[in-house]
């Protein structure tokens, strides 16, 4: 993973402060590159999604915006909108990364552990990657060159699953503790597991699970 963070914004030259407003999103909607370009460079054309959308935007008496939020439905940034009941943008900012944010809003009832969140990191990175070669007429692709490309391989991808299991198994009430191997050393578990004991009875079980796999 050797790509640095890209950001899509203006500088502003020695602001004395930054003063910003509580906005509201009261629809985000994913409209294709081109017809996100069309918007970015023409703001003062009347829009339809603007204008079918007015009634959501304005600001009540608390001085909070509400607002329209279009972003890019393949490069992730996006346009947060007050139209003050016109159908162009009167009132805007351009927001990097909104599908992010978008996306991380409608997962916020998922909390992820910090493993989970590096594996979906790494996925979105790889789908990123295969869609840019895509563009550049690459049709089929090995998993193997792709995590290569962006820095990464296959021990590396195994180590997150490994980590990931360990906490989400941490939180889980009914274990005692939990334990990562050394991944690199041949022929020893990956991870080990132990059990809080049960208080109540349990039921005597005349067969034992077959389990057919080593971690």
């Amino acid at each position: 993973m050797n790509e640095k963070l890209i950001i899509n914004t203006n500088l502003l030259r020695k602001e004395s402060e930054f003063r910003t407003k509580s906005c509201v999103v009261e629809k985000a909607i994913a409209v294709s590159h081109a017809e996100f370009e069309n918007l970015k460079r023409h703001p003062l054309q009347d829009n339809n999604l603007i204008a079918g959308n007015t009634d959501l935007m304005y600001c009540d008496s608390d001085d909070i915006y509400h607002c329209l939020l279009i972003y890019d439905e393949e490069q992730g940034d996006g346009l947060l909108i007050e139209s003050e009941g016109c159908s162009y943008l009167r009132y805007a900012q351009y927001i990097p990364k909104a599908r992010d944010l978008v996306e991380r809003h409608q997962d916020s009832e998922i909390q992820l552990t910090n493993g989970e969140r590096k594996l979906h990191e790494l996925l979105n990175e790889t789908a990123e990657r295969i869609a840019m070669f895509a563009k550049l007429s690459y049709s089929e692709f090995s998993l193997d060159d792709v995590l290569q490309d962006i820095g990464c391989d296959f021990d590396e991808v195994k180590k997150m699953l490994v980590e990931a299991a360990a906490e989400i198994l941490n939180e889980r009430k009914n274990i005692k503790s939990v334990k990562i191997h050394d991944l690199d050393v041949p022929f020893q578990p990956d991870i080990s597991v132990e059990i809080k004991e049960e208080n109540s009875e349990c039921e005597d079980m005349s067969e034992e699970p077959d389990m057919g796999m080593t971690m």
